[in-house]
């Protein structure tokens, strides 16, 4: 004899709150490390960096003429 599944509305479950703490701390952290990567090139020296210095970072682009 085959039994067929109920026909009745599908429950869907959320995931616990944990889940998404964890998620927002990984985020956190993997931009933090973008962060510190990013300004580590910015402010190394040229041959393998920029060379800039953290005040040149935020003044505005010179636009030459």
């Amino acid at each position: 004899m085959i039994q067929n599944a109920p026909r009745g509305p599908v429950v869907r479950v959320k995931a616990q709150p944990n889940v998404y703490t964890l998620m927002l701390i990984v985020a956190c952290f993997v931009l933090a490390v973008t962060v510190v990567v990013v300004l580590r090139n910015l402010l190394a020296s040229p041959p393998g960096g920029y060379g800039l210095s953290l005040s040149e970072i935020f003044t505005g682009a010179k636009v030459p003429g």
